[in-house]
């Protein structure tokens, strides 16, 4: 979808299936007493992703309402993995190059065909940031310190010169691999690092005998040495942390 926005515009519409990457499972099957007592369904991460942006999605009941892109994975299954063979691409990295850089080219050479009326997509906005808008987002709240925790972490907002965010705040979370995690409030989007929340003066400094024998701190807290790496975390943890958000199973909601 975001190959297709920079290369091509906006669609007016996307012709899907009933996958529930793109429709609840709920949709539709609100009752009348439901729907007089405003219960909605919510809409999916991709469906407020393409409400954003202005685009109509409709739903197909059957594989032979979408003839075209059945008959395009007909070809792609029958064509593809015999070029990538002659290739010897085995990674998913380099056929991911390959498709982009490569083959969609001569796909679209041999198979294309000219369109009969003018375009209708529509270019982007001026000033639209494309990343995010097509991301997963969560709704959060600030707490006193002006962090907020998401995953069982705690994440501090930088401000870069805008007003900081006050206090309990209702804010969006912002989750894309190209930036990572972002807020977004009032329009105005901000970056986050990861943010280790000091120890409260009344919390109980008691350790039980065990433990105080079998951990030992190699660095101690507060210092500039610990202060250097108390963020840290290695790119493998950030990657996984990042796949797990947007591979966890699909929860619906109403």
């Amino acid at each position: 979808m975001r190959q297709c926005c920079l290369d091509f515009g906006v669609p007016q519409s996307i012709y899907s299936d009933n996958h529930t990457i793109f429709r609840s499972p709920k949709t539709g099957k609100l009752s009348v007493e439901e729907m007089i007592a405003g219960k909605t369904v919510n809409l999916t991460q991709f469906g407020r992703s393409m409400y954003e942006l202005g685009v109509d999605l409709i739903f197909a009941k059957t594989p032979q309402a979408k003839g075209r892109i059945e008959r395009l994975w007909e070809t792609l299954q029958s064509r593809l993995p015999v070029e990538l063979a002659m290739r010897n691409i085995k990674t998913v990295s380099a056929a991911n190059a390959f498709l982009e850089q490569e083959y969609r080219l001569l796909l679209n050479e041999k198979f294309s065909v000219t369109a009969q009326g003018d375009s209708i997509f529509v270019p982007l906005k001026e000033g639209t940031n494309i990343d995010e808008i097509l991301c997963v987002k969560h709704s959060r709240k600030t707490d006193n310190a002006g962090t907020f925790s998401f995953k069982n972490r705690c994440f501090q907002i930088l401000d870069k010169g805008f007003p900081i965010i006050s206090a309990r705040r209702e804010i969006k979370v912002l989750v894309n691999p190209r930036f990572g995690i972002r807020v977004e409030y009032k329009g105005k989007a901000y970056d986050t690092i990861r943010y280790l929340k000091p120890q409260r003066k009344d919390a109980n400094k008691k350790v039980p005998k065990k433990a105080v024998k079998s951990v030992t701190p190699h660095l101690k807290h507060s210092t500039d040495e610990w202060k250097k790496i108390w963020w840290a975390e290695d790119y493998e943890q950030s990657l996984k942390f990042l796949y797990e958000l947007f591979f966890e199973k699909q929860q619906s909601s109403s």
